[in-house]
């Protein structure tokens, strides 16, 4: 305080000389200086008022977002799903088809996701910074961008004549309210009552064409090469549960072990135990909203999961969910 008391000093004496003191020059000099040091406090005031992360989100639009798949991220939770139909008052079919094209898009994107995969596969060898160059020089970014903006197309003409203005602020609003949920439950996690029989967690699951027709990929490189990882799946708000073995390296990123305590986990130590990088890339821009290898992350999985292991489950084709995921060797402590 006393530093910035002292350099307001001359300010000090200019008021008195521009108030009453001083010759009429001498006080139209006070007057000007006073008046821009004021308004170089003013600006000063507001860039220290306005911290500009909560500036940037107040602002912040995911409906806007070029490479926000927000449309299909909200809409595969059921819930959001029935708020929608009454929304924009859509009949069943009407509905069917904006989630057809919400599947459609899942599709395409996670094509895209492969292709940049294999990109990551060739370049294994090198530096993790020359690989995020290649990605960056790749097709990614326009693709997604592409991909996200054909959905936007496709549901603004499936609903009623007038209400397309109604899609972004619906999209922000029910964004903001996700958000706000993933404040409240970022660092919780499910638990089972005994150390020696693992843990429950709720993670986001995309699904992948793997190897095999009944396999999950984990985003853990030691889950797949060690081998005899299996884990059980259960759909949000079913009763349905499938059993597969771990067999593939993914999503978005090759080490992050959720699952363990922090003070365990391989990368992004500051999260906590629970919460996958993408989840909190996706919908918290942790990591400027970017995988390991530079990626906008898509979505917030934590999990990928085959077509056949998804059916198992009751989901459809392309169809994305919150599930459970027992983890057997996750201890307590």
């Amino acid at each position: 305080m006393i530093p910035f008391r002292g350099r307001l000093t001359p300010l000090t004496s200019m008021l008195r000389i521009a108030g009453s003191g001083g010759s009429p020059g001498e006080r139209m000099r006070a007057v000007m200086f006073v008046a821009a040091a004021m308004s170089v406090v003013l600006v000063a005031g507001l860039g220290v008022a306005g911290d500009p992360d909560s500036v940037q989100a107040r602002q912040y639009s995911a409906y806007s977002d070029r490479e926000k798949p927000v449309i299909s991220f909200l809409l595969s939770n059921p819930e959001n799903v029935e708020d929608f139909q009454r929304e924009f008052s859509l009949t069943d079919g009407e509905m069917e088809e904006v989630l057809a094209a919400v599947r459609h898009e899942n599709g395409v994107l996670a094509g895209t996701f492969a292709k940049s995969e294999k990109l990551v596969r060739v370049n294994r060898g090198l530096p993790r910074d020359q690989v995020k160059q290649k990605i960056a020089a790749s097709s990614y970014d326009e693709s997604v961008r592409s991909a996200v903006a054909q959905t936007k197309v496709e549901v603004k003409h499936i609903l009623p004549p007038g209400s397309q203005p109604d899609l972004r602020r619906w999209v922000d609003a029910q964004w903001q309210q996700e958000r706000n949920t993933f404040d409240a439950q970022s660092s919780t996690y499910l638990t089972t009552s005994s150390v020696d029989t693992g843990m429950t967690f709720r993670v986001f699951a995309t699904q992948y064409i793997g190897n095999t027709r009944r396999e999950v990929a984990m985003p853990h490189r030691k889950l797949k090469f060690d081998g005899g990882y299996s884990v059980r799946i259960r759909p949000s708000g079913s009763s349905t549960k499938v059993w597969a073995r771990v067999k593939e390296v993914g999503p978005w990123n090759t080490y992050d072990n959720w699952y363990a305590l922090r003070k365990y986990r391989t990368m992004w130590k500051d999260l906590p135990r629970g919460l996958p990088e993408a989840q909190a890339a996706f919908q918290d821009n942790y990591n400027r909203g970017k995988d390991e290898y530079g990626r906008e992350v898509l979505n917030p999985a934590g999990i990928d999961i085959t077509p056949v292991v998804a059916s198992e489950a009751g989901l459809a084709k392309n169809e994305n969910a919150w599930v459970y995921v027992y983890v057997p060797w996750a201890t307590r402590v």
